[in-house]
């Protein structure tokens, strides 16, 4: 059989399946058509013959045509579940594919259901279910709402729908603003912690060992971002700030470190009000059953919400297999950077190749990161001098003589495992069995050197 008749025949048996199915067998036939797709891109790209390509093309309309209708399926199985997190996941997934009336309707419908609020409901009633805890969520849900309500196409099929909504909604914030403790907490502002001085955040960055290119790279962002701000006061055009990064590299090669001072880089130049990092990895962010997956994902973008959110081993997220729900927290993600394009910043971390082949099969998530920031492995003398600086800040020192000996140490752990590098965690290990092997010379008297001192008799103890 070949790869065209296969995609043909599997479409028509997911097609079968799809009939009366419930959310998570919607889900896994959605993740079966994204990869059929994936099979006929490769088919039309290898294609030298026009019908052959015509025909694939076709092939592939008719798998496209599906989505819109399988994801407002999906959202409403969620409605009915009230899980209106993944509800409006699912709803944003099926306009995107199909700008129908009817699924903005219900999206409409949906946003509103989440937070308890119905038009047949009189207003004065319904603020009073309405604390100062969740006032500013409705209030921004009631302005995705407005926006909403004046897409022409849904006018045109739901216009005295949308007019009553509208009113109701008008109504419905002035009362809002007629009850003195939800106005006070609407308009109170979020506590800000000082801002690092920009040159101190730079320092912190130039103090790492090695990575000149990274260093380099983020300077021209830095730079791009202040020449951005000095078009903008003399009132020229300037470039909608995409800030979201992917860094390329091996484990131990100063990722997590680098995002971190980059958060404050962008805290500082007045980019994120908050600048925190918030450090995440598949399991914070994926469930093991269906619609838990967005709740979760949902409640860390809300965590980094004025910060970066950082994504290790990001590739992890989509492992392949057809009842895997890391697709739907790359779905929550990409509408999180785009409901909050001003308030977030997304960095994505891996192997490079892994994280090359993770993007190239997914394009929508691929378009919205401009930087791709490579993290080469440390060099040996690179390791040795953050051996080195981690031995200072902890007080203490190598004996001079030793250090030839830590090199040999280091020469023959990343020969034995080249493909393991270690880079900075292999830096750690060794830090910690040079203590360790201190602490029991000194205790047994089997060393009288002062205790800051790493001589050659402890470095010859260690093992890697």
């Amino acid at each position: 059989m070949s790869q065209h008749d296969y995609v043909k025949q599997t479409f028509k048996d997911i097609t079968t399946k799809l009939e009366l199915a419930d959310a998570q067998t919607i889900q896994i036939q959605l993740l079966r058509i994204h990869k059929l797709e994936q099979i006929m891109n490769e088919l039309i790209s290898k294609a030298t013959v026009h019908y052959e390509k015509e025909e694939y093309e076709k092939t592939k309309r008719l798998l496209f045509s599906r989505h819109g209708e399988l994801y407002a399926q999906l959202a409403n199985l969620y409605v009915l579940d009230e899980n209106y997190e993944a509800a409006e996941i699912s709803f944003l997934n099926a306009i995107s594919y199909e700008d129908q009336p009817h699924y903005n309707w219900d999206f409409i419908l949906c946003i509103l259901a989440k937070n308890n609020l119905s038009p047949s409901t009189d207003v004065r009633v319904t603020v009073n279910y309405i604390t100062e805890r969740n006032v500013k969520r409705i209030f921004e849900d009631i302005k995705r709402i407005e926006a909403l309500v004046n897409n022409p196409n849904l006018r045109t099929f739901y216009l005295d729908e949308c007019n009553k909504l509208q009113k109701w909604l008008t109504d419905l914030h002035k009362e809002i603003y007629m009850r003195p403790h939800l106005k006070e907490a609407l308009l109170k502002p979020l506590r800000i912690t000082e801002a690092m001085p920009i040159e101190e955040a730079l320092q912190l960055l130039e103090k790492l060992t090695g990575l000149e290119e990274v260093k380099r790279r983020i300077s021209r962002i830095h730079d791009w971002i202040l020449y951005c701000g000095m078009r903008k006061e003399q009132g020229l055009k300037t470039e909608p700030m995409n800030l979201h990064m992917v860094f390329h590299g091996n484990p131990g090669t100063g990722k997590t470190t680098v995002a971190r001072i980059l958060a404050t880089i962008y805290k500082s130049l007045g980019v994120l009000e908050s600048g925190h990092l918030v450090e995440v990895d598949r399991s914070h962010l994926v469930a093991g059953y269906v619609g838990q997956t967005a709740i979760k994902t949902r409640a860390k973008i809300e965590a980094a919400l004025d910060g970066v959110l950082f994504i290790d081993e990001a590739y992890s997220l989509v492992r392949g297999s057809d009842n895997d729900f890391g697709m739907e927290a790359i779905d929550t993600l990409v509408k999180a950077m785009e409901d909050y394009q001003h308030r977030l910043v997304v960095i994505l971390a891996g192997y490079p190749q892994e994280m090359h082949r993770f993007l190239e099969s997914n394009p929508g998530l691929q378009s919205r990161f401009k930087y791709h920031i490579n993290f080469p492995d440390y060099s040996k003398d690179a390791l040795l001098d953050i051996l080195q600086t981690m031995l200072l800040e902890r007080q203490y020192r190598l004996d001079e003589k030793a250090i030839p000996y830590v090199q040999q140490l280091l020469d023959h752990a990343i020969s034995q495992h080249p493909e393991k590098h270690g880079n900075g965690r292999l830096v750690r290990n060794l830090l910690e069995e040079l203590i360790f092997t201190k602490a029991t010379y000194a205790v047994q008297k089997l060393d009288k050197t002062p205790l800051d001192l790493l001589t050659i008799d402890i470095v010859k103890q260690v093992v890697l």
